[in-house]
């Protein structure tokens, strides 16, 4: 009978000293899941916050660029509405010297439809300007500045 007792006071303390150094591990594992968790829930964050700069960014650059293509798009506007009826003035001049839309088209390096419609766009020839010189080099610095801000 001593024996029995004293094996089973021996299987007990065994299994004591077994689940103390299980709950040690598993301790230690709740320590290192939680310390993992934290560090992932940290770096997401983080990740979410620069997410969220870069869209802002995204958006204002967006906006911006928008911007500059409106005014650039009004600058050429612009310049054509002030250049066409220059140009025309000079078709309308040469279409009276007998030449034909495609005659033109070939002395001035235009498509013929373009000679075309602007033939049909001239209002009367004393009407409109003289000359193109003056209007197109304003026209066309004004559009580089516009194309050289939004590249810059």
């Amino acid at each position: 009978m001593g024996k029995t007792t004293n094996d089973a006071v021996t299987a007990r303390e065994t299994a004591r000293k077994r689940l103390l150094a299980l709950n040690a591990d598993r301790a230690a594992r709740d320590a290192r899941i939680e310390a993992a968790a934290a560090k992932v829930i940290t770096t997401a964050g983080k990740l979410t916050a620069a997410t969220a700069a870069a869209d802002a960014a995204r958006a204002d650059a967006r906006t911006a660029h928008e911007a500059a293509l409106t005014r650039i798009d009004a600058t050429r506007a612009a310049a054509v509405s002030k250049a066409e009826p220059a140009v025309a003035a000079g078709l309308v001049e040469l279409t009276a010297e007998k030449l034909s839309p495609a005659d033109v088209a070939a002395l001035t390096d235009l498509p013929v439809a373009e000679v075309k419609r602007l033939l049909k766009s001239a209002p009367a020839a004393s009407s409109a300007p003289a000359t193109t010189a003056a209007v197109l080099p304003v026209a066309v610095d004004s559009v580089r500045a516009d194309a050289a801000a939004l590249a810059g």
